[in-house]
């Protein structure tokens, strides 16, 4: 069975029949498990879509929300990307966080601060921190089966605009740091519009995407960055 199938599908007549029953029970729509498989359809063609990106550019707006403010933080900025895994982010102007995945690492700049974090991407033997990898990734899926793997698709929805979806990661280990997974795409090119990451403290962080270029030209030094002499290194997940 594909592991997009949403928790109310079910192969049987027998357990259509038991859910459909259920539903006339708790007042629910007959119609919802339709839309169910509708959007697990579009969520595949969204899957396909990203196989045929190689480069992808967007403007970029950050929205995060903390139970501990008030209100919002917002940072505006822009995502570069390329195929497979390879990503830059900046944030603010001029820049106050740079993210950078390079052939053999990922780094995390504030040139404010002048200081690099460095996390190692090749032989990772942390669990939580491959997840992190994955969570970074989640909106730039290369794999379709891997992404299958790793996310249930929870509910689909779709307005004039925009599909949009929820997921939770499938590990058990990745829900301790990741509750949930929002996605919004297009509906006729299937291009991503936004991405929402749910924590498990209740926090938020809203990625809402604008003037996008497919397949542009974009330089391999993007990808990334020469460090200055007077940059601060450290490696939090390295061993004491």
């Amino acid at each position: 069975m594909n592991r997009l199938t949403t928790r109310t599908g079910v192969s049987s007549g027998r357990g259509l029949l038991s859910i459909g029953i259920l539903c006339l029970l708790l007042g629910l729509p007959l119609r919802s498990i339709a839309a169910d498989s509708r959007a697990a359809g579009a969520l595949d063609n969204w899957l396909e879509q990203q196989s045929r990106i190689k480069t992808w550019t967007a403007d970029v707006v950050q929205v995060r929300k903390l139970k501990s403010l008030a209100r919002p933080l917002e940072a505006r900025g822009k995502v570069w990307f390329a195929h497979p895994n390879r990503f830059r982010w900046v944030m603010g102007d001029p820049p106050r966080t740079i993210a950078v995945r390079t052939r053999e690492q990922l780094l995390v700049i504030y040139p404010r601060f002048k200081r690099v974090e460095q996390y190692p991407i090749g032989d990772v033997s942390n669990p939580a921190w491959k997840q992190v990898l994955a969570l970074l990734e989640v909106g730039f899926p290369s794999d379709a089966d891997a992404f299958r793997e790793r996310y249930e698709l929870l509910s689909g929805t779709k307005d004039h605009e925009a599909w949009r979806f929820e997921l939770q990661p499938i590990e058990k280990e990745a829900q301790r740091l990741l509750k949930q997974v929002r996605l919004e795409v297009s509906l006729e090119a299937y291009v991503l519009r936004a991405t929402e990451l749910v924590f498990p403290d209740g926090s938020i962080m809203r990625n809402q995407f604008s003037r996008h270029r497919l397949n542009p030209e974009v330089s391999p030094g993007t990808f990334d960055y020469d460090i200055g002499e007077d940059y601060k290194v450290v490696q939090p997940l390295r061993s004491k």
